[in-house]
């Protein structure tokens, strides 16, 4: 399917708008040639009166019988008003015309601007629906300044190009088609030597519609590349301002933007080729009619001034038609590279399907009596090494169980895999035996797995809603007693009370305008509020001071009594309590048991805790 296709087919109930526009534009056509198409017979009567038609014509057959009924219709007007009466009617009747056309013409694209607005804004829901169910692995791979650019630049420019286009496309055939069949009914050879000069011009402007288009893909990624570099800006400008790197950070943006202004020049020089050449090539066109047809004229070889003067005004409708419809395949060659570059996130591949033979399960409401990896095997795309190689691991219910040891080890992936954010590449991941990851036996559903697992991360995530909204996400009739219950279980009423709109005070972007500790608070009571029967907690208090860590870590013991919890940390204060401590290294379990047994068999472990190296 074309990407010109596709786009329209993102019509949705805006479909309706095409037709309408369609028939409209049928009608605006049929004024327009009639409008010019009345002046002609009326011209020719009154410069001259041996053409006045006296008796009644035949039936209408052909375009012969159709100017006679004109004449006789004239002749009739002249006999009653006179030669001025019925000149200034016509034109009256002329100027009816042109109004009803400029009508159908507006209303044709008041049809069209709820088509192109429909498309776009259908467009960026598709995008954003994809990236809500692409693994958090896949997005990895995506600049999050280039997604946006094809969430915002690429559709505008598919709005005001293809579909700009498409509503040329539509309308100027239409004069085109209709503008013809008249100039051939008026001379043959004139307009035979129009259709002779038509395929230079198409072939001309296909030999620059091809370049823009590829110029136009290499200007769209230039720009994605400059919002890759302004996100990246904006997200480490702290960082950016403490190691005084303005100047270096500057100089790289202004390289990456002068790249983009280049190929965005090469694309509007390539399109406002188009103009000229068109114009030069339908200009010389009408010389060469108005030569032709003048030698006719004045050799009395069957076309007379007045039907010379109506050829040239129908041919010269034609100019400004195949001007538009040159643009029109312009603007469709340079949307079509920006749709190609929208539908490359489309069709991503879901990596995280739901099973084909789904199995009716919920986790107990104490959560389920074993999660297991079994023999589990990860890589993220383009490492070097498994980060989870042929591990297997239990966690009952009820247990503390902690992923402790090196950076990079495994753990977060263990998470990960928990929550299906990604899939093994071997391996299974199950809830009381029920495989998590689509296989040959029932599999549970995507809800059934999340739903289990209340989720702590390290970098609280926040988004620019109130304080309510983010600590009740996910709840579609959020209980406002319930979340100050959790806000204050997690440390976090205090501060939320003081905001200077209390629970209805925004966050700000990313939570910007809260400390990093209280973030983790607010996370924290995110998690309690969700009550899921499962925590995850990824150093959940890792960015608070010793006093509020101490706490947090109470409010936790709180919130997760009776609960099945998994933790990665590294301060010997929340590893003392695990029922179970696993040592991750280079994606293997190295060593198991609790912390005294571990420091009994004096390893790793031991090493760790002695030296205070635990990494996050």
């Amino acid at each position: 399917m074309s990407p010109f296709v596709r786009v329209l087919s993102h019509a949705g109930s805006a479909k309706s708008s095409a037709l309408v526009a369609g028939l409209l534009y049928v009608g605006y056509t049929i004024m327009s040639l009639v409008g010019i198409g009345m002046i002609i017979p009326v011209m020719d009567i009154i410069l001259d009166s041996s053409q006045q038609l006296n008796a009644r014509p035949q039936v209408i057959q052909d375009v012969d019988s159709l100017h006679a009924w004109l004449a006789y219709g004239v002749t009739l007007g002249i006999k009653a008003y006179g030669p001025m009466g019925i000149l200034w009617r016509i034109c009256l009747a002329a100027m009816g015309i042109f109004v009803i056309k400029a009508v159908l013409r507006y209303g044709a694209m008041w049809q069209m601007a709820t088509l192109r607005s429909q498309i776009a804004a259908n467009l960026r829901s598709a995008i954003h629906r994809k990236v809500l169910k692409l693994s958090p692995g896949t997005m990895s791979d995506q600049r999050k300044g280039d997604i946006l650019a094809r969430a915002s630049t690429d559709v505008t420019e598919i709005e005001w190009a293809v579909l700009t286009g498409l509503e040329l496309l539509v309308r100027e055939p239409l004069i085109i088609l209709g503008s013809l069949a008249i100039l051939l009914a008026m001379s043959v050879k004139l307009t035979l030597f129009i259709l002779l000069v038509a395929p230079l011009s198409a072939w001309l402007l296909h030999v620059v519609g091809k370049k823009l288009k590829r110029k136009s893909s290499t200007a769209q990624s230039a720009l994605g590349r400059v919002l890759a570099s302004m996100e990246s800006t904006l997200s480490g400008l702290n960082l950016i301002q403490a190691y005084q790197t303005e100047t270096a950070t500057q100089q790289q943006f202004s390289q990456i933007n002068q790249s983009a202004m280049h190929a965005t020049q090469a694309v509007h020089r390539k399109r406002d080729l188009a103009s000229p050449i068109s114009e030069v090539i339908g200009v010389g066109t009408l010389l060469m009619i108005l030569l032709y047809g003048g030698s006719v004229v004045l050799t009395g070889q069957g076309m007379t001034g007045a039907a010379l003067v109506g050829f040239v005004l129908f041919f010269y409708q034609l100019i400004p038609a195949f001007k538009a419809v040159t643009m029109a395949i312009y603007n469709v060659q340079k949307g079509s590279a920006a749709a190609d570059r929208l539908f490359e996130i489309l069709d991503l591949k879901e990596t995280i399907q739901e099973p084909a033979n789904a199995l009716d399960w919920q986790s107990p409401k104490n959560g389920p009596e074993v999660i297991a990896w079994d023999n589990v095997t990860f890589t993220y795309p383009g490492a070097d090494r498994p980060a989870i190689d042929q591990l297997s691991a239990e966690i009952r219910r009820g247990e503390i169980v902690a992923l402790v040891g090196p950076s990079g080890g495994g753990k977060s992936t263990m998470m990960k895999l928990l929550v299906r954010s990604m899939d093994p590449d071997s391996g299974q991941v199950t809830m009381d035996g029920h495989p998590c990851r689509p296989s040959d036996k029932p599999s549970l559903r995507l809800a059934a797995i999340r739903s289990t697992y209340s989720l702590v991360s390290q970098d609280a995530v926040m988004f620019n809603e109130s304080a309510l909204e983010n600590i009740t996400l996910g709840d579609d009739n959020p209980d406002k007693q319930r979340a100050i219950e959790s806000a204050t279980k997690a440390q976090a009423l205090g501060f939320i009370e003081a905001m200077p709109d209390g629970w209805d005070s925004l966050l700000g972007e990313g939570g910007n305008k809260l400390s990093g500790g209280q973030r983790q608070r607010i996370a924290l009571a995110r998690a309690i509020y969700r009550d899921a029967p499962v925590f995850l907690l990824d150093e959940a208090t890792s960015a608070l001071d010793a006093e509020n860590e101490a706490l947090v870590q109470v409010a936790m013991d709180q919130a997760t009594e009776n609960k099945t919890s998994v933790v990665i940390a590294h301060r010997l204060s929340t590893i003392h309590k695990a029922d179970r401590i696993l040592l991750i290294d280079k994606g293997q379990i190295t060593e198991s048991g609790n912390h005294e047994t571990l420091m009994q068999r004096n390893g790793h472990y031991a090493m760790l805790v002695k030296t205070q190296t635990f990494a996050s």
